[in-house]
């Protein structure tokens, strides 16, 4: 009867969907021994999103400022979020709700802060964002070349599904779509919870999540 149940409030999600929430409220994050502040992006950080992509693209903007400022737009649907380590943005990650999925329209991390775990971070929060919205899985792509996000990606759980050629315009390379089912994603507890706390006002939280679904 339970599983029933569930089911017919998965249909009566995906026929009737409920509003987004995308609400969000920004942060101080403690990570290695480093602090940064995690907020909503605007359209006062498209230049330092543009300058943060020719780092990781070899001097190439995949997005352009036009790409920017019109996804930053989109409200209703989408969220985007910037990390800051002063006054340099380190990272960002954006993400779109469409019926019960999200999608990861972009993210990166500044070469020089890669492999400290804020990758990973951004991903897990927007999982859990999405999971909040009644999403039942992620999608996201990634260059087939780039072996280094797609090990993060096999650890939180994402798994490869089929590959595009030239998803970029300009760009003579392949893409390969991944997805999470997100009912079968879990925290890695033990090694995560020592490196992550938040700090809001002074008080310390974990994010921590053993299932969500």
């Amino acid at each position: 009867m339970v599983q029933i149940a569930t089911m017919l409030k998965k249909f009566s999600l995906f026929f009737h969907p409920a509003e987004i929430d995308l609400s969000f409220s920004p942060f101080a994050l403690r990570l290695d021994n480093q602090t940064y502040q995690i907020m909503k992006a605007s359209d006062e950080n498209i230049a330092d999103l543009l300058g943060l992509e020719q780092e990781v693209y070899f001097g190439r903007t995949p997005w352009s400022r036009f790409s920017f400022k019109s996804e930053l737009k989109k409200h209703a649907n989408s969220l985007y979020l910037v990390v800051y380590q002063g006054s340099t943005l380190v990272g960002f990650v954006g993400m779109r709700m469409q019926a019960q999925e999200g999608h990861i329209t972009n993210i990166a991390v500044k070469p020089a802060f890669q492999k400290r775990g804020i990758g990973g971070f951004l991903l897990r929060t927007m999982i859990e964002i999405a999971q909040r919205n009644h999403a039942v899985q992620m999608t996201l792509e990634v260059r087939s070349d780039n072996y280094n996000a797609q090990s993060l990606y096999r650890k939180i759980g994402f798994r490869d599904n089929f590959i595009r050629k030239n998803y970029y315009y300009g760009f003579d390379v392949y893409r390969t779509c991944w997805y999470l089912h997100i009912h079968v994603f879990y925290f890695q507890i033990t090694s995560f919870k020592t490196k992550l706390s938040l700090s809001r006002g002074g008080n310390y939280h974990w994010l921590i999540k053993v299932l969500l679904f």
